[in-house]
């Protein structure tokens, strides 16, 4: 005899749906990483529109999610959440079919502003979906599994699609995962939004979208230009000043897209700082590892892809094993010992050499600090949505996520510029020390990510409204 517990049987589905949806968007920031020289070649880019295959995704992804964050809370996130996934592959179709060198960015940028609304409002339906806290670790457990896994599924699988096929199925691909994404959303996802959320924050959402913009923008050139360059200090000056306006606006607003009562929260402040410092060294390291495997070591994209399997498997059984711990164990434990464990499998990238055994150093560094890398994902994933208002959801998942995304633009500049720093003269030898040192920064801010932890996220003494 069955027993009515009052919950949703299609619980489950949803997290499947909600959770490939995230792992779609995830490993299309990477995928097309491996492919990049192919599409190059063919499309007749020059090295400034190749970068911008990338940087687009990057910037417009970031630059949206607040303003589809709130459009969630305001509009329904199912709504919202379906509208990205039928966007997201419609772009990707018209990047895999570009003709030249313009349309690939462009798709690129779109693809981005359709992740911005379908990331959050994914989110946001699954904190909603699961209220009860055994439960609730468990969903965010496999949540994590997808996020944390999906850079390292994107470089293995465009190794792989563009060995065996073409750099434009690293795109047309979307097609047909955005439809297994999209047929079972109709079905298992109940929609829902904020239902003190009235009206739309105008000013709020130009400041926010520009804002951020202009910051990851300005980064982003810093990898290129170098930090000195006028245009990547005039962006970045830019960008923190319209964020500044932004928070000013936010204060004065009567409905502001970001109310600042989410980000005062000690816990939860704590935990969006600790995913940027996450972001950052995560996706440094995909980045730099994938240029010592090409340039020093001389693989092929298929076999550069396939070096990052430990590392995704990490993360994939760490943060399923974080999702069962955390009904029985705190969660600043997991966290802290998770983001320590990172910094570990971090460290040991600097004892690398030209020569370093795969088996030795490369594959187990790798799967030790997936371990706990997955294991925090989970667990501050969980600690920057656990006590907001349902009429927040939307808003608080969508600042996670562009937490991460900064983090990685950061990251993935400053860490680049350390490596250039650190290279001295020419040859395998000089390119590996300057990797070594990127490595170990990394490895830095996993420990500092860890000493945040270990102290601003002590549980709350009392439930109070965030």
């Amino acid at each position: 005899m069955s027993v009515d517990t009052g919950l949703d049987p299609r619980r489950w589905g949803a997290l499947a749906v909600i959770a490939a949806a995230q792992l779609l968007i995830v490993l299309d920031s990477s995928v097309v990483n491996i492919a990049l020289p192919s599409a190059q070649a063919e499309l007749g880019m020059g090295d400034a529109a190749r970068h911008w295959v990338v940087a687009a995704y990057t910037l417009t992804f970031g630059g949206f999610l607040l303003v589809g964050g709130r459009l969630a809370d305001m509009v329904g996130r199912k709504k919202v959440f379906l509208v990205g996934v039928v966007g997201f592959a419609l772009m990707s179709l018209v990047g895999g079919l570009a003709t030249g060198p313009v349309m690939l960015p462009v798709a690129r940028a779109a693809q981005g502003v359709f992740a911005a609304l379908m990331a959050p409002a994914g989110l946001a339906l699954l904190a909603t979906a699961f209220q009860d806290p055994k439960e609730r670790g468990k969903a965010f457990g496999v949540f994590g599994a997808a996020v944390g896994s999906g850079m390292a599924v994107g470089m293995v699988l465009g190794g792989v699609l563009t060995e065996i096929g073409s750099w434009r199925w690293c795109l047309l691909i979307n097609v047909p995962l955005a439809a297994l994404v999209l047929v079972p959303a109709l079905r298992l996802l109940d929609d829902s939004r904020g239902s003190g959320v009235a009206g739309y924050d105008l000013p709020g959402a130009l400041t926010a979208t520009a804002g951020v913009g202009s910051l990851v923008y300005g980064i982003s050139q810093a990898e290129t230009q170098g930090w000195t360059h006028p245009t990547t200090l005039g962006f970045i000056a830019a960008g923190v000043v319209l964020l500044a306006v932004f928070l000013v606006v936010e204060r004065r607003s009567r409905r502001p897209i970001m109310p600042l009562r989410i980000v005062v929260d000690r816990v939860r402040g704590a935990g969006y700082l600790i995913v940027f410092l996450a972001g950052a060294a995560l996706l440094a390291f995909y980045l730099l590892l994938a240029y010592y495997l090409q340039l020093v070591r001389g693989y092929s994209p298929l076999l550069t892809g396939l070096v990052f399997v430990p590392s995704g498997l990490g993360i994939f059984i760490g943060s399923l094993s974080a999702g069962r711990l955390l009904a029985k164990i705190t969660p600043r434990v997991i966290l802290v010992s998770g983001l320590a464990l990172g910094a570990v499998g971090l460290a040991a990238f600097g004892t690398l050499d030209p020569a370093s055994g795969m088996w030795s150093l490369i594959v187990p560094a790798q799967l030790v600090g997936g371990l706990g890398i997955g294991a925090a994902l989970t667990t501050v994933t969980k600690a920057t949505l656990d006590g907001v208002p349902p009429e927040d959801t939307g808003v608080a998942s969508a600042l996670t996520n562009a937490m991460r995304q900064v983090g990685g633009a950061v990251g993935v500049s400053v860490l680049n510029a350390v490596a250039l720093f650190a290279t001295v003269g020419t040859g395998p030898e000089a390119l590996t020390d300057g990797y070594v040192v990127a490595f170990l920064v990394g490895a830095v801010l996993f420990a500092v990510a860890a000493v945040v932890a270990l102290f601003a996220t002590a549980p709350r003494r009392a439930t109070v409204p965030a």
